[in-house]
């Protein structure tokens, strides 16, 4: 039973992460923003159940929470974008000067948050912080004569759904095919008359909005707080990484990796080797680093086999001209 446990926690995290880092590849490969104000869309999407629940006092609907979670995170993604990159981008920033831009925005949307939820947690005189939200879903669903976890089932059909709906935007549709055209090639894409401004509005708010549709998956697995989305950006950068920034589904198989390490890899370490369960993050540190070291993002100049092959060719060519 503690293997089964284990494997489904997996697949828990895997929807958790994949919901929050393929859209961070996707912002990234269109805007080139290495966005580190990306966890707190995934913090407010995970807190709108629990603001519409403790604001009405009564059980959340869980479908329409998804579309009000989608609606403030993709807002805010969006507001982030017309305030800070866009302003940015059209200096021609360096991309460097654009992390920086996103982490200040980062800071300041999750003090201007937890300053919010001060307010109200006064004004409600409820607890906001580290609290689940009431999300009206039945604690088990019947499955071929089993019973299974109703949140668990929930999750795995919304991440199905959120991929499925998301493949189709970009492979069918002629704004997704934009969004590619863009991510692909800007120049030839804007020689084409696709216009750059507005399929990076598109992109900032399908990216903000599936983030917060990751939180809302958080919310249905753990406590939600302001730190939420913060506590899981090291995993989502990690997935992004993996999937070199530019390929989503690498991405997707990122979790997959990242998720195992935490709960499957972490697991047999302790039984065989003694090591903490407390060092899930740095198995997770440990993965990003040497992806980073084996297969760096696209942009950084290649592996390590990459980086160091001319200087290997030139040292055998010096040793062969001395004979």
């Amino acid at each position: 039973m503690a293997e089964l446990a284990n494997v489904i926690n997996m697949a828990w995290y895997i929807c958790i992460y994949s919901l929050m880092a393929v859209p961070l590849t996707l912002s990234y490969r269109t805007s080139k923003v290495l966005n580190f104000a990306h966890g707190i869309y995934a913090t407010v999407g995970a807190y709108m159940p629990v603001l519409i629940s403790k604001g009405l006092k009564m059980s959340v609907p869980f479908i329409p929470v998804i579309f009000v979670s989608f609606a403030f995170g993709a807002t805010l993604a969006v507001i982030t974008h017309v305030l800070v990159f866009s302003p940015l981008i059209k200096r021609r920033s360096t991309p460097v000067t654009l992390m920086i831009a996103s982490m200040g925005a980062w800071i300041f949307i999750k003090y201007m948050f937890y300053a919010v939820l001060g307010v109200l947690q006064k004004t409600w005189l409820t607890p906001l912080f580290y609290v689940s939200p009431d999300i009206d879903v039945p604690s088990t669903l019947s499955l071929v004569g089993i019973e299974v976890n109703a949140k668990f089932l929930f999750t795995l059909a919304l991440t199905a759904i959120v991929f499925a709906l998301l493949a189709f935007f970009l492979m069918k549709t002629k704004t997704g095919m934009a969004v590619r055209a863009i991510a692909d090639n800007l120049e030839l894409a804007q020689i084409s008359g696709i216009s750059r401004e507005k399929i990076l509005m598109v992109t900032w708010a399908i990216s903000g909005g599936l983030a917060a549709i990751g939180g809302l998956a958080w919310s249905l697995f753990a406590y939600v707080s302001p730190e939420t989305g913060d506590s899981v950006i090291l995993q989502v950068f990690a997935c992004s990484v993996i999937g070199g920034l530019v390929s989503l589904p690498l991405t997707f198989i990122g979790s997959i990796i990242i998720s195992f390490t935490e709960n499957v890899l972490i697991v047999f370490l302790h039984s065989y080797l003694g090591i903490e369960y407390s060092f899930r993050p740095f198995l997770s540190f440990f993965v990003l680093v040497m992806t980073i070291l084996i297969r760096p993002p696209a942009g950084a100049g290649g592996g390590l086999p990459y980086r160091y092959l001319p200087k290997v060719k030139a040292m055998c060519k010096s040793i062969f001209r001395m004979r």
